[in-house]
């Protein structure tokens, strides 16, 4: 066939240089998570994701075999467990944490992820989110049990049920408001664990 002739072979095609083929994987993932965030997983595709990110279809096909390779490899991208910075008190350390679930929610897997995991579309898809999200929970959790173990919070504290709460907070104010304020992290920790909230020093 005419198209067959026009596309060279793999074997036959010079290898980019590492800085090339490296800003390449990175244009494709960046276009893999934007179409993610915005419009959920059933729309990665690769041709979505030739267009936006402008590198074309032979070349997506050479690192990826098809879409769901494209969407495993951008889910990956956003499973590294955040480590919380060391120096923070207890009520900065809330905050951080609950800004990593921000970031997850907002535009590392974005809104659109969220419908698809809350519709279940994709059973594969709707796991591999909670994961993320779990494990970016699991450390607003073990930040909490710190503060526990500190005295910092009463010992009674349901923890996974104060960690859904922080985290079903920024849906929330999404549903409410159609956006999140870039106050929320501060007003949720303030009306939830105010005890964690630093005295002002004293003049």
């Amino acid at each position: 066939m005419v198209a067959d002739a026009e596309v060279d072979p793999v074997s036959k095609s010079p290898r980019p240089p590492a800085k090339s083929r490296g800003g390449t994987d990175t244009r494709i993932m960046r276009a893999a998570l934007e179409i993610l965030r915005v419009h959920g997983p059933h729309r990665v595709t690769v041709e979505a994701v030739a267009a936006l990110s402008g590198v074309a279809k032979t070349t997506i096909y050479r690192r990826y075999a098809n879409r769901e390779e494209i969407l495993d490899a951008a889910l990956d991208s956003q499973s590294v467990t955040p480590c919380v910075p060391d120096g923070l008190c207890v009520y900065d350390r809330m905050k951080w944490t609950l800004e990593q679930v921000r970031r997850a929610l907002a535009s590392d897997m974005g809104l659109g992820s969220v419908g698809a995991a809350l519709t279940d579309e994709d059973p594969d898809f709707t796991e591999s989110f909670r994961e993320i999200i779990n494990a970016r929970s699991d450390v607003v959790a073990g930040v909490l049990r710190a503060a526990v173990d500190a005295g910092a919070v009463r010992s009674d504290l349901d923890i996974d049920t104060a960690v859904s709460m922080l985290v079903g907070s920024y849906l929330g104010a999404y549903l409410r408001h159609g956006e999140v304020s870039e106050s929320w992290a501060d007003g949720v920790v303030h009306a939830m664990c105010p005890e964690l909230e630093p005295e002002a020093p004293e003049r």
